[in-house]
């Protein structure tokens, strides 16, 4: 995948650069009326000769892209579905069928701090980033 970044600022040997987010509306925000307030997303790449306000080609590995992409959504639908059962099986008090739906919910909670960690231990923006190039207005 490409995506289009800007240079927002440069520190040491570090440039930020804020890449778009794709939304359901696509590029075109103004024709929704979803009124989206995500400004884009900060990543950090290494400076080759970058300067403020300078638009980059950042090319993504799309294998890693995908299997991030499945653990985020993966690990939350695995934890619910298996509370739910573990739950509707061992609960011997009041509605199981409300009980085990109610556990299942909560375990959302869970899965949500599991990505968290994961998110801040194991992945990195490196990882997606296959390369960065200047933008040539291709």
């Amino acid at each position: 995948m490409i995506k289009i970044a800007q240079v927002i600022t440069i520190e040491n040997d570090l440039a930020y650069v804020k890449v778009a987010r794709a939304s359901a509306c696509g590029e075109n925000c103004a024709s929704c009326g979803s009124s989206c307030t995500d400004k884009g997303h900060i990543l950090k790449v290494k400076n080759e000769g970058y300067h403020p306000g300078q638009l980059l080609t950042l090319t993504t590995k799309d294998k890693n892209l995908l299997a991030y992409s499945s653990i985020a959504y993966g690990i939350p639908l695995s934890v619910m579905i298996a509370t739910t059962l573990l739950s509707y099986r061992y609960i011997n008090f009041g509605n199981k069928d409300i009980v085990s739906a109610v556990t299942g919910l909560l375990s959302l909670v869970l899965s949500f701090y599991i990505l968290r960690q994961l998110d801040r231990f194991v992945f990195k923006d490196s990882d997606i980033i296959e390369s960065v190039v200047p933008y040539r207005g291709e």
